[in-house]
């Protein structure tokens, strides 16, 4: 596994210990809200992030400004990723890679157990096809030099905190799996789907994938009209689909994208590790289908996200103030005032902003018509692991069974490496 792709595992695990009390992978947590935060402040120019800044950032990333900022501070600043100051620090220009080569980096060269490795190690391998606790014991007990119990108390543990998923296939035995499965473009696994289908319900899974293929980004609503909702609630469980949230003050909306949409050009979860680009597609996607005609509907979108990428200023636009929060407070773009009320605002990732244009591009949703920025209000925005894991856990015995039948038929059905 590369420095790339274990710094998203790494970041992926620390944002589901967010959420839990466990102490057990401490090295992970620090690592993971390292790369979190230095994502959030970074850009791939060199730039000046001041104080009142930097705690900003932190706090809306979950980092406590006096608790834990000062020791995150003081790693990046051992590893010479950004340069402390008085009222400000100094942060190198990094892309998405160097990110999570420097999370990596961090986890690496500080003292942890060999348990946390253990599930980096499973997750990405869960994340290629489906394996059971007792192979993944047999495998990880010889590679780590541990009782094969202490292994599997470390499975047991991930997959109760959510590093990875799991379905009993037998009183004794688990099938490990994660939602990354399809991220890749793997006809064999979309076949192994399809064979658990009855002719129906496979037509109607073709014809959506063919309807995301072609959009790039669908509103929920749509999806589960096609396919119905258990039907898409199975396929959800199991990451075929993934769901973005974004949130206003008028509420939540919900979008479907696949994954494969986000790794065209590369097959690793590093894509996208922190959802930046699913964030720009849901919120572009909600400017274009369901924020209101009055506040400007997102018509000029190629236009609008070209001049971002290559470095321009959008606006500037009363709503750019209030738009596009959600994404200021990953790091994403930066907003600054203009004058009478109004703001501009700058792309700080163009990698970010090239991934998301790519997934719209793809698709038939953008039509040239205005020039000037319209408002697509998100204030919010919840990646598509947390709501796979809300319905994972909400889901019947029936949909749960149904699932279990799909990961076995895509890890045994004609699919043997």
């Amino acid at each position: 596994m590369d420095d790339k792709t274990s710094g998203a595992w790494i970041i992926h695990h620390a944002l589901k210990l967010h959420s839990t009390l466990s102490q057990d992978f401490d090295a992970i947590s620090f690592a993971g809200k390292s790369g979190t935060l230095l994502s959030a402040i970074s850009a791939e120019k060199q730039l000046q992030i001041p104080q009142g800044r930097l705690e900003a950032l932190a706090k809306a990333n979950h980092i406590s400004p006096k608790t834990e900022l000062p020791t995150i501070v003081a790693e990046l600043t051992r590893q010479r990723l950004i340069l402390p100051g008085t009222g400000a620090i100094e942060v190198i220009g990094l892309t998405g890679q160097g990110v999570l080569e420097s999370t990596a980096r961090i986890f690496n060269e500080s003292s942890h157990e060999k348990h946390e490795e253990i599930v980096i190690t499973v997750s990405d391998a869960a994340s290629e096809n489906p394996l059971t606790d007792k192979s993944a014991v047999e495998a990880l007990s010889d590679e780590f030099k541990l009782a094969n119990k202490d292994v599997l108390d470390t499975l047991e543990l991930g997959c109760n905190i959510g590093f990875f998923d799991s379905e009993h296939i037998s009183p004794t035995e688990k099938l490990l799996f994660n939602g990354n499965l399809f991220r890749r473009e793997d006809a064999r696994k979309i076949n192994g789907v399809l064979s658990t289908l009855n002719a129906g319900d496979a037509s109607l899974l073709n014809e959506l994938n063919a309807k995301l293929q072609a959009t790039g980004c669908l509103p929920l609503q749509a999806a589960t009209d096609m396919l119905g909702q258990d039907l898409f609630d199975r396929l959800h469980s199991i990451g075929m689909f993934d769901v973005n949230v974004v949130g206003n003050d008028q509420g939540k909306n919900y979008f479907v994208t696949r994954p494969a949409a986000f790794s065209k050009f590369s097959d690793s979860i590093a894509d996208d590790a922190l959802d930046l680009a699913k964030a720009l597609v849901a919120s572009l996607t909600y400017g274009m289908t369901i924020s209101s005609f009055y506040r400007g509907r997102i018509q000029m979108v190629s236009a609008l996200m070209n001049k971002l990428i290559v470095g321009g200023t959008v606006g500037p636009a009363t709503a750019i103030g209030n738009d596009y929060q959600a994404l200021e407070f990953k790091g994403v773009l930066e907003v600054t005032a203009a004058h009478g009320g109004m703001f501009n605002m700058r792309l700080l990732k163009p990698e970010v902003g090239r991934l998301a244009l790519s997934v719209i591009q793809e698709g038939d949703i953008t039509a040239e018509a205005v020039a000037n920025l319209p408002g697509a209000k998100v204030t919010e925005y919840l990646g598509p692991e947390v709501t796979r894991e809300v319905k994972r856990k909400n889901s019947t015995e029936a949909v749960k069974l149904k699932a279990r039948n799909m990961l076995q038929e895509i890890r045994t059905g004609g699919l043997r490496k």
